[in-house]
């Protein structure tokens, strides 16, 4: 029987996920697409397959015939590894039911198998059944807003561990593209971009381990399909504040931790513009010029906040607006805005140039995943962070700060700090 290194304490992570449950946020932060899984176990598969047949699929089947029945069957697989897979990821589950998406052509539900009729039966069974949350999909002119669905705590109790046995099959393409209109889609002529031969490697590397949420790793660019360069993996989609599901993972039966950049995107600009260091503790020198009132985290967290969208933004006036969403006032987003100016005087602010540092955190981060592989060493990338066995931490401390070094041409610019079940 096919056995694999288990990816976590089962009872303990959901012990943690049942003791924080809520229903996901409703907003894309908190949602996920469906994605061709797998269970990758003979013993987890042949008990998915009964529970499958003897209770979702008896209960929904109706009078359908045997070819229709199969059908449905290879529907009910998609929809209920990942709703497993949302449970502890604590997002909404996409299921769009309009026409266009089931149309000839397009890329995930031709690679999922996936038909409207049988998806929208599923999903209605699940609803008048009381099993998930649910949410309806609504029509617009440029982009349908898809129907959403979120499992139930009874329907949680009965599909839970399959998450542990749960993976997305890792192969190119590696490389996508994303317009401002369309979700993420493959770049059509990756074969011929410069990132495929290192993500190749670092893919071919990491399919015989075994970690949580196991699927490829991509790099997602916009627009011209050179900006941006984020690497992402589905690993990243599970929590780690609310719910410390994530780091409470292992990889290849060991315990892991996360090094993270500290204030990567500030140190990222400055170094860029005036090769200039940013100090220990940028967001706290901020936030004391700023005069901000709340408690440590507080005050940290909006000046964090605030330079992630004052970053990104090409806008000051779409920046204060934004910010609201974290709370931070009109007059607190001045505050923090004089005190960014006066602390750091050529740090680049409302210019776009967030879009530039993810290019430049992946580039680093992509570096720091290839010298894993000359060790044997598997890092998993975490936004701005990397992901390893805790033997390896120091390595991975020591590798990311030499990296950013190379990739910045500086040399004592960056700051790292461990984070530890």
């Amino acid at each position: 029987m096919q056995t694999t290194p288990p990816i976590a304490n089962e009872q303990q992570l959901w012990k943690i996920l049942e003791d924080a449950y809520e229903v996901p946020i409703d907003d894309t932060n908190h949602q996920t697409w469906m994605y061709p899984l797998s269970i990758n176990s003979d013993g987890a598969r042949e008990a998915f397959e009964s529970d499958l047949e003897n209770t979702f699929l008896h209960h929904s089947k109706g009078g359908r015939n045997k070819t229709h029945t199969e059908n449905l069957s290879r529907h009910w697989r998609v929809v209920l590894l990942n709703l497993a897979s949302a449970v502890f990821q604590k997002r909404w589950l996409l299921v769009p039911t309009d026409n266009n998406y089931y149309s000839k052509g397009n890329f995930w539900p031709e690679r999922l198998g996936m038909k409207k009729d049988a998806t929208k039966h599923i999903v209605k069974w699940l609803r008048d059944t009381g099993h998930v949350e649910w949410k309806q999909g609504k029509v617009f002119k440029t982009q349908p807003m898809k129907t959403r669905i979120f499992p139930k705590p009874h329907l949680q109790s009965l599909i839970w561990h399959y998450f542990f046995h749960i993976e997305q099959k890792i192969e190119p393409p590696y490389v996508i593209l994303s317009n401002a209109s369309q979700q993420w889609e493959a770049l059509r002529d990756y074969k011929r971009h410069p990132e495929r031969e290192p993500l190749e490697q670092i893919n071919e590397f990491l399919k015989s381990h075994h970690w949580a949420c196991k699927g490829p790793v991509q790099m997602k660019l916009t627009r011209t399909g050179f900006e941006g360069g984020r690497l992402y993996t589905p690993f990243q989609n599970l929590p780690d504040r609310r719910a410390r599901i994530r780091i409470n993972t292992l990889i290849n039966g060991q315990p892991i931790g996360e090094v993270d950049f500290s204030a990567n995107h500030l140190r990222l600009c400055l170094a860029t513009f005036a090769k200039e260091d940013a100090g220990d503790t940028p967001y706290e020198d901020i936030g004391e010029l700023a005069k901000i009132t709340g408690t440590e985290k507080e005050v940290r967290d909006k000046v964090k906040n605030f330079l992630m969208v004052a970053m990104g933004s090409s806008d000051e006036r779409g920046a204060s607006h934004e910010t609201r969403r974290y709370g931070i006032k009109a007059k607190e987003f001045e505050a923090i805005n004089a005190a960014c100016r006066k602390r750091y005087p050529n740090l680049r602010l409302f210019d776009g140039f967030g879009v530039f540092a993810q290019n430049l955190e992946g580039q680093i981060l992509k570096q720091v995943m290839l010298e894993g592989i000359k060790r044997d060493i598997v890092c998993l990338p975490v936004h701005d962070a990397v992901a390893v066995q805790q033997e390896h931490l120091k390595w991975a401390e020591e590798t990311m700060l030499e990296c950013w070094d190379r990739q910045m041409e500086t040399t004592g610019l960056a700051r790292v700090k461990i984070d530890l079940p």
